[in-house]
């Protein structure tokens, strides 16, 4: 979840949960590297590529936990209902059983009130925390890399979720960390400089919440070995407002077919322009990386938090 996710409603688009396979792809594929079309023509630090305009930090919001449910009896009822819902979506995602479903949530529930972050304005909330837990205890991955780290809260989940993995957490700045485990392997930079040798395709997951390009790192995790990979931010080109830094091309927009080889898409962040403009060279090459793409049924009717970032399950080509 990125920095001061709000309503969408808050922001203005100047421009214009499922799965999706792929129908054929309108964009041609180039057979080597991506062009520097789609770079945030506003400019922005290299990493974040569609950071144009520095913002001043929202101000901290209040624990969204502040606002809940406590009735037991209501508790349980609403619980219920998630549990629903993940089991339908993870059943067709992974073909895992309910009980199983049901068990890794009910972890998730007991676990969560335990987090070392009670407010993690800036970072993933329950939500977005939920579904992490969950795809990455059905998964079971023995490797697991996760990039774009902030307090370390997601970490945290992940080392609860995977408890015997070898945990990479990787972030450009380290210096926010309020978690850390002896047990998790840091690295301040970026994913891409890590030592990863024989990477086991059927036991490896990546989770990306890191603001870059979502596009380019889907190619470098095929290249590095990975088949699985988890999305945080996964926007729609028409949401693009939504938050600080989008990792355009999203793997929404290397999916969606309306978009056009070259298009300027423009939004207002917080009364600030910003803009993207379409590259087909690299969403060519991302795209035919993509086996099927899982998007996480959203929360928010249940619960009333704060709204999800948007998370996606993402398989990748052999």
């Amino acid at each position: 979840m990125p920095e001061g996710t709000e309503p969408y409603a808050h922001h203005d688009l100047l421009s214009r949960g499922g799965s999706t396979r792929l129908p054929d792809s309108p964009f041609g594929v180039a057979p080597d590297a991506g062009s520097a079309a789609g770079a945030d023509v506003s400019g922005g630090k290299p990493a974040r590529p569609a950071a144009a305009v520095p913002s001043t930090p929202p101000p901290e919001r209040p624990p969204e936990h502040e606002s809940r449910i406590l009735s037991l009896r209501h508790v349980a009822r609403q619980e219920s209902q998630v549990i629903g819902l993940a089991a339908s979506f993870w059943e067709a995602a992974l073909g895992v059983p309910r009980a199983t479903v049901t068990a890794a949530a009910e972890e998730f529930f007991r676990l969560y009130p335990e987090r070392p972050v009670q407010n993690n304005s800036g970072g993933s909330a329950y939500a977005d925390c939920f579904w992490l837990y969950t795809a990455a205890r059905l998964l079971g991955p023995r490797l697991l890399v996760e990039s774009g780290v902030h307090r370390g809260q997601t970490s945290w989940l992940l080392r609860h979720a995977c408890p015997d993995a070898r945990l990479y957490a990787v972030d450009v700045d380290l210096g926010a960390l309020v978690y850390r485990d002896p047990s998790i392997h840091y690295h301040q930079g970026d994913w891409t400089e890590l030592g990863l040798e024989g990477v086991d395709p059927t036991s490896a997951l990546a989770f990306f919440d890191d603001h870059v390009s979502q596009a380019r790192r889907t190619i470098e995790a095929h290249a590095r070995g990975f088949r699985t990979l988890l999305f945080d931010d996964d926007l729609d080109a028409t949401i693009l407002h939504a938050t600080g830094a989008p990792p355009v091309p999203t793997i929404a927009m290397v999916l969606d077919d309306t978009l056009e080889p070259g298009e300027r898409i423009e939004w207002l962040r917080r009364g600030r322009p910003r803009a993207y403009v379409v590259d087909p060279v690299e969403i060519g090459r991302a795209r035919a990386l993509i086996r099927v793409r899982h998007v996480t049924p959203d929360l928010t009717p249940i619960l009333r938090l704060r709204p999800q970032g948007g998370l996606s399950l993402v398989r990748l080509v052999a």
